[in-house]
């Protein structure tokens, strides 16, 4: 690999490590709850797909949804895949609507050989994102006007050690240790704007994430006599307790005719709180079929026991949630050098998903349709992947809020041999 593109690699990753856990990535009301709106398989190559990945392993990409497939690996090679995103995100209440985007880095991932039967990747992306500002006013007969404002924002960022084993010639098992680690800032505030009699109240909670957190796959290819690749996988992240702590604060306070605010008490509750937040247990399946640098689809279905969740020991509002994806990729010819259209890559997906958030008695469901590029740069292994995504999520009826997304993701794969010796003659 030239110097040049080690150094933009190795500065890539300085950039990720020192923004990830800074940047705004969301603004979602629904990311009030939980632990924030979870990320999912969201790199180009798996998104374009409908975010397939319990069935999917390639040896030019990273699939870190199944640790599995790391063994897809080349025994010779490093590969290295990393993105950017833009969101942009469209609020719509019976009252009004409103129009936000933004845009952070997405990912980055580096896979690598250990030995023929050992491979590894090393990885660094969100986890889950909070990211909002709500407001809703009342009018009670007793003291007039009240205004409550509920504010979030932060997230969960996840440092990935992942190792893929190659058990038989058709069978690999894998895990992934992550490492979680964040912040949340959430807070609420209630203003008594029409009496001189009830002080003003601002709740602020800081909550800080920091442990460990595994999850393990199983792979199945294989070839059939027509020379159809087959691939099936399966995906396990047990139930954990994850270390945080919680700095509370309260302050009542008055506003004067020109908004300053001036404090009356100030109340700290369990200050530096320590305690955990139970992340489910989650199960997954799904395989692929296809053709070597053809064409592939497949499917796949994923559930989560959402309603065993707690933080410091309450429980929320949640219920279970699943998903269910499916996923296309098509090359009309790899090998045709004079026709660059025929090398490039074409995928297709569709997502649909019960989300974990009950709402009124209504579950939130959420659907994306998504389309993709795998664009070769010429001389090497190396692709461009441009990925989009269009979705809905939750509705309006019983006052709710839906979201209407558009989602673009820049992507690349860089695939190098680093471990050939060179010969001279």
């Amino acid at each position: 690999m030239p110097v040049r593109t080690r150094l933009s690699i190795l500065v890539f990753l300085l950039c990720c490590t020192l923004t990830l856990s800074a940047q705004v990535r969301i603004a979602s009301p629904y990311s009030r709850y939980g632990i924030g709106d979870l990320s999912d398989i969201n790199n180009a190559w798996n998104l374009s797909m409908g975010q397939l990945s319990f069935g999917l392993r390639h040896p030019l990409h990273i699939n870190f949804g199944n640790p599995a497939s790391y063994t897809a690996f080349d025994s010779l090679s490093f590969v290295f895949d990393g993105g950017f995103s833009t969101r942009f995100v469209k609020l719509t209440s019976n009252v009004e609507s409103a129009s936000r985007s933004y845009s952070s880095v997405g990912y980055l991932n580096f896979g690598f050989p250990i030995t023929k039967w050992w491979k590894a990747q090393i990885g660094l992306l969100p986890f889950s994102d909070v990211g909002y500002n709500v407001a809703t006013l009342e009018t009670r007969d007793d003291i007039g006007k009240v205004t409550h404002t509920y504010t979030g924002d932060g997230g969960v960022n996840r440092f990935i050690v992942g190792s893929g084993f190659k058990l038989t010639k058709n069978f690999s098992a894998g895990l992934n240790f992550s490492y979680l680690f964040g912040n949340m800032d959430i807070g609420s505030d209630v203003i008594y704007a029409d009496s001189v009699y009830y002080s003003n109240l601002m709740v602020d909670n800081f909550i800080t994430v920091s442990d460990v957190y595994f999850d393990f796959g199983l792979q199945y290819y294989g070839k059939t006599k027509s020379d159809l690749e087959i691939v099936a996988g399966a995906i396990f992240a047990p139930s954990t307790n994850i270390a945080s702590r919680d700095d509370y604060l309260a302050q009542t306070y008055f506003l004067s005719s020109s908004g300053v605010e001036y404090i009356k008490d100030t109340i700290s509750i369990g200050n530096d709180y320590k305690g955990n937040i139970l992340i489910p247990m989650m199960i997954g399946g799904g395989f692929s079929i296809g053709k070597t640098d053809k064409w592939l689809a497949g499917l796949d279905a994923k559930w989560q026991n959402w309603e065993k969740y707690k933080a410091f020991g309450k429980s929320d509002s949640l219920i279970n949630s699943y998903r269910i994806s499916a996923g296309a990729e098509f090359i009309p010819d790899i090998n045709n050098y004079s026709k660059y259209l025929k090398r490039v890559s074409y995928r297709i997906g569709f997502t649909y998903q019960g989300t974990y958030l009950s709402l009124r008695n209504r579950q939130l469901k959420e659907f994306a349709a998504t389309i993709g590029f795998g664009l070769p740069l010429k001389g090497s292994k190396t692709t461009l992947n441009l990925g989009a995504q269009v979705g809905s999520r939750g509705t309006t009826t019983e006052n709710l809020i839906q979201e209407t997304y558009f989602k673009f993701i820049v992507g690349f794969s860089i695939h190098e041999k680093w471990f050939v010796k060179k010969k001279y003659y």
